[in-house]
């Protein structure tokens, strides 16, 4: 498998994308806000603590570090940059956690860093093969997302040389990276707001946009997230971030699918009081409050088939894995084009 994946050609799908509200006078210039506005591999060098941010990774302090990239002209530029861990599972599992990096909003003026403050780096969980096709994967998921709805998360692609001022030698390593898009920039863009809510109830949900992201975590065979509640502690929503469009209606922002059926993680396993023993089993669970808006999801997921199905057979994995992915996929549209499928595997599987 190619360690770096290369989608220079779909550059522009995002700025084709149909969103599910009818506003988008909240969308930013691409010169404004540069980062994920294109696909092409960033290559960043990233310096700091992270012997020490790893070992003391439950603390999550925030440690001084620099970010390092080449602009157009090949000069070095220099960035500061404040690092910290981040996510819950992850940061116990992996051997290099996940981490955020805040950057300071005047220092980034006029960089592909414009705009941008605090973003999450999704790096590689371990450096073996598997964990690897797993994070091109979850990259992946992100995507397809974005060609259903332009309330999503964007992702940019990096390849980043970690520089560990903690080692007594030069240590450097060079591993793949994601970046995500803050929430707070998908919420201005879609002329929404972010909503720090502890608890949802059903009927404040804007129901067209929670059965699209339903129907979605269906098809990638997710059930790690709700649309309710969060961890004791946590803000709403588990594995979502909440916004609350112009009527007030509360929209899912989605994230996190290492559990997903479709990433197929090595570590990824249903929750014990689930009707499933592998990740791999879809089980809906979308709520039947909102099935009566599933029909249009149902459409947008028909329109955007053959995107998907492209975006897929460029994916930059394995042979192996890109068959299986597309058989997944194909499944899902087998039974949401099949009638009784259809209303048993979903309509009459939602949760009250």
């Amino acid at each position: 498998m190619r360690q770096i994946p290369r989608r220079l050609g779909q550059g522009l799908l995002l700025l084709l994308l149909c969103s599910i509200t009818p506003s988008s006078h909240g969308q930013d210039s691409p010169a404004a806000r540069p980062l994920f506005a294109e696909h092409a591999p960033l290559h960043l060098t990233i310096e700091g603590p992270f012997r020490t941010l790893s070992i003391n990774r439950r603390d999550r302090e925030e440690l001084d570090g620099l970010v390092r990239y080449q602009d157009t002209a090949g000069n070095s530029v220099t960035l500061d940059v404040r690092i910290r861990t981040r996510g819950n599972s992850r940061m116990e599992l992996c051997t290099f956690p996940p981490l955020r990096l805040n950057f300071r909003r005047r220092q980034v003026e006029g960089t592909p860093f414009a705009g941008q403050s605090r973003l999450k780096l999704v790096t590689l969980c371990k450096d073996i093969a598997s964990y690897r096709e797993s994070l091109a994967l979850e990259y992946e998921v992100y995507r397809i997302f974005n060609l259903l709805t332009n309330v999503s998360f964007r992702v940019r692609w990096v390849d980043v040389e970690y520089i560990d001022t903690d080692a007594r030698r030069n240590s450097t390593q060079t591993r793949p990276a994601f970046l995500i898009e803050q929430g707070s920039e998908v919420a201005e863009r879609n002329g929404m707001e972010t909503w720090r809510i502890d608890t949802l109830d059903v009927g404040a949900h804007n129901s067209s946009a929670t059965a699209l992201v339903s129907l979605f975590q269906y098809m990638i065979g997710n059930t790690d997230w709700s649309g309710t509640n969060a961890a004791p502690g946590e803000r709403c929503c588990h594995n979502g971030d909440v916004l609350r469009d112009s009527n007030g209606l509360a929209v899912i922002l989605p994230y996190d699918f290492d559990q997903a059926g479709f990433v197929n993680a090595e570590y990824a396993s249903p929750a014990a009081e689930l009707p499933i023993r592998s990740v791999q089993q879809r089980l809906y669970r979308g709520y039947c409050a909102h099935n009566e808006t599933l029909g249009s999801a149902f459409d947008r997921f028909r329109a955007a088939r053959a995107d998907i199905i492209s975006l897929l057979e460029a994916a930059d994995v394995r042979d192996r894995a890109r068959r299986r992915i597309l058989r997944y996929v194909e499944n899902f549209y087998e039974v949401i084009d099949n009638d009784e499928e259809r209303a048993e595997s979903i309509l009459a599987a939602c949760r009250s």
